[in-house]
């Protein structure tokens, strides 16, 4: 049970929908695996309020994008804008905005960049001293009635989520609320989440049953989720499960759900809270070859090893096996490298011979490579190897690149 302050602090910051638009629901990480791993570290500093490492992760990833894959730069541009608009440099986020609209008209990202306009327009420059102020109040005093009896706190959060305060206010009141250890607490939890006019506190009311971690309120997600026809709110119950660490639920969300963008994120879900077994089970049952690349995906989230080394060895189709390769530099445990180098010497084919490449990349392996590169004995595969090793950017990579360059300078 999550009860301590500090891991319900924790729950909080990783999994918070952000304030401004969620992602659509078709968005992607780009295809490339260690692009993809930038646009999700940015992602995790965001969830994390660091604007400025979102900043520069998705500054980062729209430079690369924009040489490899500029369709998708659109999104690491939205991104930028939204961390600048956290950190109140709205002139810049106007202007991020603006180069949005004017690179990527037909953006699946213009509807939130119009949200986001608004806000940069909206949000003057010195902020109300008296709403501010009095927002600040109220959520040291809502804060305040942790230390309250039970049966003294619950009617003032009551009428505090029934009255007009603001969004912000009402969420401290739900992390009150979900602190109280009362049925009486988690049943106006579930009423805000079932019955509240506003999404977004729905979703406040559904993660905060996740963190009460208890068993009436993980059984009132259920109902929700079976009644919801939402799937963005199908999405946040799955968050609010990974939460209460109930992989049964959403392994049982990750094998019946029809919706595939809700079956994926299950699947996500199930790595992120290290269910390997779980995984190994769904990967072996199921059909669809692009969910079985997320499974793989996961297991490499989850640091299972040894699953994927299995796979990557085994009769499965080549695109499999290269998944499997490629998601051992996610695992980026103390085995992987070793294990990625031991795939590349054995290849028999150029494809798993690139994807234990991927791997090592994605794992910032440049030791590896290096290792590789001196031992290559064509000069196809040196090529191969340095043109992997310059995207590391590693002291060593550098100093090879100006050795090479010295030998070749030296040449008639």
């Amino acid at each position: 049970m999550l009860k301590t302050l500090t891991k319900t602090l924790l729950c909080v910051s990783l999994l918070a929908t952000f304030p401004a638009m969620a992602a659509p629901d078709g968005d992607m990480a780009p295809s490339d695996k260690q692009l993809a791993e930038l646009y999700w570290q940015g992602q995790e500093s965001l969830k994390k309020s660091d604007w400025s490492g979102a900043l520069e992760r998705f500054r980062r990833l729209e430079t690369s994008l924009r040489r490899t894959e500029p369709a998708s730069a659109d999104a690491a541009i939205y991104w930028q804008a939204y961390a600048l608009l956290q950190a109140k440099r709205s002139t810049e986020a106007k202007a991020t905005l603006e180069k949005l609209k004017r690179d990527y008209p037909d953006s699946r990202w213009s509807k939130e960049a119009e949200s986001l306009m608004r806000q940069t327009q909206g949000r003057p420059n010195v902020a109300s001293e008296s709403s501010g102020n009095d927002d600040d109040l109220a959520e040291i005093a809502i804060t305040g009635l942790m230390q309250a009896p039970p049966e003294r706190a619950l009617p003032i959060l009551r009428k505090v989520l029934q009255g007009s305060h603001s969004i912000e206010v009402k969420k401290r009141a739900l992390f009150v609320l979900s602190q109280l250890d009362e049925d009486a607490a988690l049943a106006e939890l579930g009423n805000v989440a079932t019955t509240s006019n506003d999404a977004e506190l729905r979703a406040e009311a559904i993660r905060m049953l996740g963190i009460s971690g208890e068993d009436t309120a993980i059984e009132r997600l259920r109902t929700i989720y079976a009644a919801s026809k939402s799937s963005e709110e199908k999405r946040g119950i799955i968050q609010a499960w990974m939460i209460a660490d109930k992989p049964d639920l959403v392994m049982q969300a990750a094998r019946s759900e029809t919706d595939e963008v809700l079956r994926k994120a299950a699947i996500q879900a199930l790595g992120a809270m290290d269910a390997s077994k779980e995984l190994r089970q769904l990967f072996d049952s199921e059909k669809s070859l692009e969910n079985r690349k997320s499974i793989l995906q996961a297991l490499g989230v989850a640091g299972d090893t040894r699953s994927l080394v299995g796979i990557a060895a085994s009769n499965e189709s080549e695109d499999i096996r290269i998944e499997a390769i490629e998601a051992l530099g996610i695992a980026d445990d103390d085995d992987s490298g070793e294990n990625l180098v031991r795939i590349y010497q054995a290849a028999s084919s150029p494809k798993i011979r690139e994807a234990a490449l991927q791997g090592m990349l994605i794992s910032d392996d440049s030791d590896s490579m290096l290792k590789l590169y001196k031992q290559a004995s064509s000069k196809e595969e040196k090529q191969a190897l340095l043109r992997m090793l310059t995207l590391t950017g590693s002291d060593a990579t550098l100093d090879l690149i100006e050795a090479e360059l010295d030998k070749a300078g030296k040449q008639p």
